[in-house]
């Protein structure tokens, strides 16, 4: 096998004021042309920092050993910096998991687009670069392509601002790819568009990529080999199909146990009991021991070799050796026999409206002549103790929903009503200003620009406390810090650190902790578990039942993972293009879809079956039938959907 990026024995350590982190621990493989390798694990696991190194984009504080790393021949370590960026952009590039942080935000998007296009093609007339960004903004699925290409990163959704980013590393027509949570954002159709994009320009540039990612669902779908990365080390690898069907290291077998798709109805999620090692000084033996139920003697005293299972197929564990006795078969059911997630739900109060919206309406301008309506009359209620699901594609209307409930976002009309308080009217807002401060919280859905990163994250989590003068119900601030941090999965050790030293995963984590404190009566969580790996996420999930059975908590859940959502919430709304275009009971929806977008969305669900993903087609919805001016009506007890008269709804 031709090798495009051959990488032997590379470590990566990071100098801190704790110790030195052993970030990546003699890592190996090999990449060919046009293959698409995906690397999985936890939050903190080493991933990202394996592509940052294979980069050149490390911070001071780091430390590179390899054996080698080479990129189409070219030896990377030997460069130098000014080398290096030549290479970066035409040869390899990179989508950053955050991209927010990745874009300028004092530049428009399209100017971003057209500097990458320029770096790589100088003599490009100024109308040829306009339409290399317009080509490049539709080749990543972003519509209206000229208009958005005039707008700023923070005017563009989450999803799009993905979109965007893909877009500049696409510019250079790099060989290799490196994609670092590329889909994070994104909803399922779009996510499906971007995972098929990769496949397409695997087929048409014999581009490779390593794509990053804790959703495996979304590994299924794109990927030809899947790495599985635990604690700094790669512990299995092998073709899509050996890793998704037979899973041999025992933590491949718990991260597959952990998705909702594959739950069993009922049931909790499975969770990974402890957490990750530090790799200040890693254990000596298995990392995955402590947290490992069949764990043998000797994966505490000795690092296991890779075992081989098949010509392509390697794992790291003592249960692979010859000497091994057998252990009792615990790994998730069979990625062909999904279960319905037809358990029963908490009844929620059909009589206590929580939360009331009515006719809400908000548009954004994109230029002095047009405006785009971001939500168009929609209308929904949250009962008390419900977990009431919104979701939609990427610049639907949900976060802008989310903003306007929590006085964010000031809506151009409608009313939002809060046990009976419209939040909107400045005298009501006045006379219930602490009940609607202290009983209302918010996970926002970028964690990364809603922590300060100027103070550490005990400070983060007690400071709804300290603006509201809420005395700690544990003693003093840190020590309720600590129990919500616990509380997430996090151990307390994290408490003094500053949120860029933290994962993006555990930075979500302490996001929904500080909204915790407050033990709120409405939580908005705007996806607050897309950058979660699948073990974390099924903590969280976890967590958000137990505040709904135990503590009475309703939510305001908004994502864009529909297996998730179908675990998690009691009814269902869906948003297309600001409209609300049906809303149901869970199983009712998923089981009878009325509405083609419904359809189409529900198609688009990944699942962790490489054969069922590859060989599915989405139901095709593109919307030119849609019809704003339809009625929403009652088609079934308690399912509505958006009537517009037309051949599509039949």
């Amino acid at each position: 096998m031709d090798k495009l990026l051959e990488v032997r024995g590379l470590s990566v350590s990071f100098r801190t004021s704790a110790g030195t982190v052993e970030a990546v621990r003699d890592v190996s493989f090999d990449l060919a042309p046009g293959e698409i390798l995906a690397i999985v694990g936890e939050s903190g696991c080493g991933k990202t920092a394996l592509c940052r190194a294979v980069m050149g984009l490390l911070p001071k504080n780091a430390g590179v050993t390899a054996e080698r790393v080479a990129l189409d021949g070219t030896d990377l370590l030997s460069l130098r910096e000014r080398d290096m960026t030549k290479l970066r952009g035409r040869l390899f590039s990179m989508v950053l998991q955050d991209p927010l942080t990745a874009l300028d935000p004092t530049l428009t998007v399209g100017a971003q687009i057209a500097e990458a296009v320029l770096v790589h093609e100088l003599d490009l007339k100024k109308e040829a670069v306009r339409r290399r960004v317009t080509e490049l903004l539709d080749l990543v699925g972003i519509g209206e392509a000229e208009a958005r290409s005039l707008l700023y990163p923070h005017q563009l959704s989450g999803g799009m601002r993905q979109r965007a980013v893909l877009a500049v590393a696409l510019a250079g027509r790099p060989k290799l790819l490196l994609a670092d949570e590329p889909t994070t954002s994104l909803d399922v159709t779009v996510q499906a568009q971007i995972l098929d994009l990769l496949r397409d320009l695997q087929a048409k540039l014999g581009m490779a990529t390593v794509l990053v990612s804790h959703d495996l669902a979304v590994v299924a779908r794109a990927a030809d080999r899947v790495a599985v990365m635990y604690a700094g080390k790669i512990v299995e690898t092998g073709t899509a199909k050996e890793v998704f069907y037979d899973p041999r290291h025992p933590y491949t077998r718990a991260l597959l146990r952990s998705l909702p798709s594959l739950a069993r109805p009922g049931e909790p999620l499975y969770t990974i009991p402890g957490m990750p090692p530090t790799l200040i000084g890693p254990p000596k033996g298995d990392a995955f021991a402590c947290r490992n139920e069949n764990a043998l003697a000797i994966d505490y005293e000795r690092q296991p070799p890779m075992f081989r299972v098949s010509d392509t197929h390697f794992a790291a564990t003592w249960t692979l050796d010859p000497r091994a006795p057998e252990i009792p078969d615990r790994q998730a059911p069979a990625v062909s026999s999904i279960p319905r997630h037809d358990h029963p739900r908490r009844a929620a109060d059909p009589d206590g409206v929580l939360l009331d919206v009515q006719d809400l309406r908000h548009s954004f301008r994109l230029t002095r002549d047009t405006a785009v309506p971001a939500v168009d009359g929609v209308s929904f209620q949250v009962r008390r103790g419900e977990i009431f699901g919104l979701v939609g594609e990427s610049g639907s209307g949900k976060s802008t929903v989310a903003r306007c409930v929590m006085n964010i976002l000031r809506p151009q009309g409608g009313r939002i009503l809060y046990k009976g308080v419209d939040v909107w009217d400045p005298a009501a807002f006045r006379a219930n200003r602490r009940m609607l401060r202290t009983e209302r919280q918010l996970v926002f859905q970028d964690s990364a620009s809603s922590l300060d990163p100027r103070m550490k994250v005990a400070d983060i989590i007690a400071e709804p406390m300290a603006v509201s003068r809420v005395k700690p119900p544990r003693g003093t601030a840190r020590a309720e810090a600590a129990f919500q941090l616990h509380y997430v999965g996090m151990d307390p050790s994290y408490l003094d650190k500053y949120p860029p030293e933290l994962s993006g995963g555990m930075r979500q984590r302490v996001a929904i902790a500080r909204a915790l404190t407050m033990e709120p009566e409405l939580l908005v969580a705007d996806e607050p578990v897309a950058s979660l790996d699948a073990s974390i996420q099924a903590q969280i999930l976890n967590l958000f039942k137990h505040l709904q059975a135990e503590h009475g908590f309703t939510f305001l859940f908004i994502a864009h993972d529909l297996s998730v959502v179908r675990y998690l919430c009691d009814r269902v709304g869906v948003l297309y293009r600001g409209k609300l275009a049906e809303l149901a009971p869970t199983e009712e929806l998923f089981s009878n879809p009325l509405h083609p977008y419904t359809r189409a969305l529900l198609s688009a669900i990944p699942v962790p079956d490489p054969v069922r993903e590859r060989a599915r087609l989405p139901y095709a919805y593109d919307g030119r039938s849609f019809d704003r001016t339809g009625v929403f009506t009652e088609a079934a007890p308690g399912h509505f959907v958006l009537q517009s008269g037309k051949e599509d709804m039949a």
